[in-house]
């Protein structure tokens, strides 16, 4: 355990914090609106296309195009050998009351290895966009992926992106609170569904990674932010359907368009790469209040029983990724362990199947390492935090609160890599917390 040197050369990751309690940049970052680099939030919202890439394997993949209605473009995909391929497949979704749509783009007949361009081309096909993206191979043994959640446009920085993408991932996995649809200024008041759509536009055109020149995978689940407002649930909001609809309009997750790609209940879905298997739970659309003791009060029970499925018959390793955390009960937010009765119960079942899990969760505003000891599951597992890319955070946050299972924590922006390697019957994987300017705040091995 410890920090991996030799990793962190590999990485070009040059400096390594062990805490950040009392960082005096971090600190005026609260005081006076300015990013942990010192500069002002970027929160300007841009007019140019965003695009994200979305699931993808060796020969297909899709994107998720946000521009001006009234911005007219063909798109095609090229190579740097000029050939050529037209989409297999295109959808536009709009809404009366936005100036804006989304299109989606489908293409077929790709090939790994290859670099690619999405071409967005004008009326006399000259390129009016560009962006390089490459194919998924999705049986390697080996993955690199970021875990990343709670990015409040807000207090956008647009170098932390540039920094994720500078370190080269497979994937990149939104696992919450992508965007705050009960922040920012917009025309429509909080619990009018228009507020769902306009806020998540809002977070289309400002965040940097949707106007990366080089795209990434990008595998997306919610929280409470991007379900509709704050720690919500089904008790106090009644427009899940349609919050469902929204989040999957933004996201290029076509349910089995690519292989190793489908969905689940609500809008969880699974990858698998591998011996790799990731989880994307739905950790709001069957939610109750937090003091609910009832057995399917977190995730339902047709999620849970899907859940269970997929872990069994996967042969490999199973990430199990939710909005909110699932072991530690902090004292200010919401956790799986505080509805007590699908916790024990979904716990007790996982330990019936002779299957191996590792947690990932985000919603805290720090990110944490916690070691889940053998007893709660019949071996050593652990759970990853990743939060936040770009949301309020403080010193000391991370203290307010302490649990015994914690290995480690940072309260500086940031996202979670992680290196891993399934061969064997066991999964490794190096474990980095990173922040701009080539910052590692923490680092470790874990195997399970």
């Amino acid at each position: 355990m410890g920090f991996l040197r030799r990793d962190f050369l590999k990485l070009g990751l040059t400096q390594a914090i062990v805490s950040a309690v009392g960082v005096p940049a971090f600190a005026a970052t609260e005081q006076d609106g300015r990013s942990a680099d010192g500069l002002p939030f970027q929160t300007a919202q841009r007019l140019s296309p965003s695009i994200l890439q979305g699931a993808t394997d060796a020969t297909r993949t899709q994107f998720s195009i946000l521009h001006l209605s009234k911005q007219k473009f063909n798109t095609i995909v090229r190579n740097s050998a000029g050939q050529i391929w037209q989409p297999e497949k295109i959808e536009i979704l709009q809404q009366p009351f936005s100036e804006f749509q989304i299109t989606k783009v489908y293409f077929a007949g790709l090939n790994l290895g290859e670099v690619f361009f999405l071409d967005l081309l004008g009326a006399k096909d000259e390129v009016i966009e560009r962006r390089e993206f490459g194919m998924l191979d999705l049986s390697k043994s080996t993955l690199r992926y970021a875990l990343c959640s709670c990015m409040d446009e807000g207090r956008h920085e647009p170098k932390i992106w540039q920094n994720l993408v500078g370190q080269n991932p497979d994937v990149i996995f939104f696992i919450g609170d992508s965007t705050y649809c009960d922040k920012g200024e917009c025309e429509f008041p909080d619990g009018d569904t228009r507020r769902l759509w306009t806020r998540y536009v809002q977070a289309r055109r400002t965040l940097e990674i949707y106007y990366s020149k080089r795209l990434v995978p990008i595998f997306a689940t919610w929280d409470d932010h991007d379900f509709g407002s704050d720690d919500v649930n089904t008790t106090n909001w009644h427009h899940v359907a349609e919050s469902q609809a929204n989040f999957r309009a933004f996201f290029a997750q076509a349910d089995n368009y690519t292989e190793g790609y489908f969905h689940g209940p609500g809008i969880s879905s699974v990858l698998r790469a591998g011996q790799h298997q990731f989880l994307l739970m739905d950790d709001r659309s069957w939610r109750l209040e937090k003091t609910s003791s009832a057995r399917y009060a977190h995730w339902g029970q047709e999620q849970e029983e899907w859940a269970l499925e997929m872990i069994a018959g996967f042969e490999g390793t199973t990430w199990i990724m939710n909005g909110s955390q699932i072991f530690p009960e902090m004292v200010y937010k919401e956790s799986m362990s505080k509805h007590k009765g699908q916790f024990n119960g979904f716990m007790g079942a996982l330990k019936r199947i002779p299957r191996k899990v590792i947690f990932a969760s985000g919603d805290v505003h720090f990110s944490e390492i916690s070691k889940i000891e053998s007893a709660m599951l019949g071996y050593q597992t652990y759970e990853v935090t990743s939060s936040a890319v770009h949301s309020k955070c403080f010193p000391g946050l991370d203290k307010i609160s302490k649990h015994p299972r914690r290995m480690m924590s940072t309260t500086m922006p940031n996202y979670i890599l992680v290196d891993s390697i399934h061969q064997a019957g066991k999964f490794t994987a190096n474990v980095y917390s990173c922040s701009a300017r080539n910052v590692v705040n923490f680092s470790c091995q874990l195997s399970v």
